[in-house]
């Protein structure tokens, strides 16, 4: 990709920025001249991804620490941003949680309300409220020929060929979000905005105690990969970049799968 500052005085908010994807994808955006608003519950981990972020660029960064699943918050942060910038050309829905405490993987029917509330609340709902909340600044933006884009992190536990019982709650709020992906799309093109979403597969993120723990599962889901290796955050903060970047502008409503081949794999290797 061109070394171009294509992101030059567009400001970016990313939900979940304290680690994982959502600290990547901030480094990246920076790298492109964007300024930025990071979100997370996490203040600690927002401050570590601010100063990664300023040794090497002069990006503006805004810290924000709120709970989206609470629209509240997510209205507060809206004020915060738009008090400290005069525009968001791009929303990421980042942050997602895979379970309650030490409870990560369990069945939907033996899991609990409380469980339950929390996966969607901020998987689904939270993801929701930024976007209503945020797309109304985005639809008067003069930007063209693209005023906003909005990026959701899906995952291909939300594909049928991914789903798994052992993480139910947290593939369905993944399955909701695909297709948010498309209802957006089609809602916002109008207003100049494209939806995509970036649908991970097996990566080494926070989410998951080590490599190891993930080679493990993989075992034991008798899992391969037609790429041999784990995914890197790095690989998604890449696709995200290319669909900030105008080479992107035409593609709306799909959710990329990056996987390695994992879900096409599937009782075939």
């Amino acid at each position: 990709m061109s070394e171009e500052k294509f992101l030059d005085g567009k400001v970016a908010l990313i939900t979940g920025a304290g680690s994982g994807f959502g600290r990547e994808m901030a480094l990246s955006f920076a790298s492109k001249g964007a300024d930025l608003v990071l979100n997370d519950i996490n203040l600690e981990g927002l401050e570590e991804t601010r100063d990664m972020i300023l040794k090497s660029e002069k990006s503006d960064v805004l810290l924000v620490k709120a709970d989206i699943s609470k629209i509240d918050e997510v209205k507060e942060m809206r004020k915060k941003a738009f008090i400290h910038f005069n525009n968001l050309y791009i929303l990421v829905n980042n942050a997602g949680v895979r379970g309650v405490g030490k409870r990560a993987s369990s069945f939907s029917l033996s899991s609990k309300e409380s469980e339950y509330d929390r996966i969607m609340d901020v998987n689904l709902k939270g993801a929701w409220n930024m976007t209503r909340v945020f797309s109304k600044k985005m639809k008067n933006q003069s930007y063209r020929p693209i005023a906003g884009k909005i990026i959701n992190i899906t995952s291909c536990a939300g594909t049928d060929c991914g789903s798994n019982p052992l993480i139910g709650l947290y593939s369905v709020s993944k399955a909701g979000l695909i297709m948010f992906t498309k209802i957006w799309a089609l809602e916002l093109g109008a207003s100049h905005i494209t939806v995509n979403a970036i649908c991970p597969g097996i990566f080494f993120t926070p989410i998951y105690e080590s490599r190891e723990f993930i080679k493990e599962w993989m075992k034991l889901r008798n899992v391969s990969l037609p790429i041999d290796r784990i995914g890197e955050t790095t690989d998604v903060a890449d696709v995200a970049l290319f669909l900030t970047s105008p080479a992107a502008d035409y593609i709306t409503g799909q959710n990329i799968i990056i996987d390695g081949g994992m879900t096409i794999s599937i009782n075939k290797l």
